[in-house]
């Protein structure tokens, strides 16, 4: 293995070991026993690994300044009417520690890449808050394996990242689960882009809810689309004209679901009478529609709070506790179903 192409993860794999503990072992730290510390630089050394000086520097300089960067989708993140409230979550607990918030977007992968790099080599920030990524995305290793502490807003596929993510497949089984027991059958779901994990995990929940009640999933009865009250009203008109009959709709967010709401309504078809509808997100707007949109709620602001006092731990070496944070979703029944 050449030295250019050695990173922690591999020191970490051929040691046996995680990618946190390989990185403590290499720093020093009293945590690791002396056995498992000497294992790893013995690896480290047999490989030739150079250690990222990034990550050492750390310590020494201190930005007082945490990244908070949506990988290569700014636009589905801004124009999102939950933004605020997570970016008041986190906002709160860097204030109560003194610490600035810096935003770091980016409109392409290749301009996502030379954010990162920035960030990283001239050491603007002492720690990353990520929003979820396309899990296409090759960028997002960089900042894992970068020595930056990180906390990853959505459920990630490594036990040594630390995350707060939403209950996207019980939100979505409990949304389904709330048509089903209203008798309806054809429920159709408005999944968002499945290169999400978010998108993935909502359209599990859909088909575990069918499965437990014993309903045979339709494939045409899941509908692609982008998160957009267009991409709702757009998938209400592809119904409508194939003929297809449905009595509901479980949407993965509820700017789709408002967005067949309209279509629907222009299209003379009664809410819920004729076809039953459930959001996700519970966004101010879906209290205000009439009737008013059934949804699952999801505590941004908590979620926000959350992650930075993670970060927070993590920076002044104190018990972070769990790595993994779960906060339920919740059901909020209006007009719509």
């Amino acid at each position: 293995m050449s030295r250019i192409h050695v990173t922690l993860k591999d020191i970490a794999r051929v040691a046996g070991v995680s990618t946190a503990t390989a990185s403590l072992a290499l720093a020093g730290d009293p945590r690791v026993n002396v056995k498992t510390k000497r294992l790893v630089e013995e690896v480290a050394k047999r490989l030739n690994y150079v250690p990222n000086e990034i990550g050492r520097s750390l310590r020494a300089k201190k930005a007082e300044t945490i990244a908070f960067i949506f990988p290569n989708s700014p636009h589905f993140a801004f124009t999102h009417p939950y933004f605020s409230q997570l970016l008041e979550g986190i906002s709160e607990v860097l204030v109560e520690n003194s610490f600035h918030l810096m935003l770091s977007v980016a409109p392409s992968e290749a301009n996502e890449s030379a954010a990162y790099d920035k960030i990283l080599r001239n050491r603007r920030a002492d720690g990353i808050i990520l929003w979820p990524a396309s899990i296409r995305d090759r960028n997002i290793m960089k900042i894992v394996e970068s020595g930056f502490p990180v906390v990853y807003l959505g459920r990630w596929h490594h036990e040594e990242i630390a995350t707060v993510e939403r209950e996207d497949i019980g939100g979505a089984y409990k949304a389904t689960d709330h048509l089903l027991k209203q008798g309806r059958k054809r429920i159709v779901h408005l999944s968002g882009p499945q290169e999400y994990q978010v998108s993935i995990d909502r359209l599990e929940g859909y088909k575990r809810a069918l499965q437990e009640h014993k309903v045979l999933l339709d494939p045409a009865f899941v509908m692609e689309k982008d998160f957009s009250m267009e991409g709702g009203a757009e998938a209400v008109k592809e119904l409508l004209a194939s003929g297809m009959r449905f009595d509901a709709i479980f949407s993965a967010n509820d700017r789709m679901a408002i967005g067949a709401m309209k279509e629907l309504q222009e299209s003379g078809i009664r809410i819920p009478e004729e076809v039953a509808i459930v959001g996700y997100d519970n966004i101010e707007m879906a209290a205000m529609m009439s009737p008013g949109l059934t949804t699952i709620d999801q505590p941004m602001k908590e979620i926000g709070r959350l992650a930075a006092a993670k970060m927070m731990a993590m920076l002044s070496e104190e018990d972070v506790g769990e790595l993994r944070t779960v906060v339920p979703a919740r059901l909020i029944i209006r007009g719509t179903a």
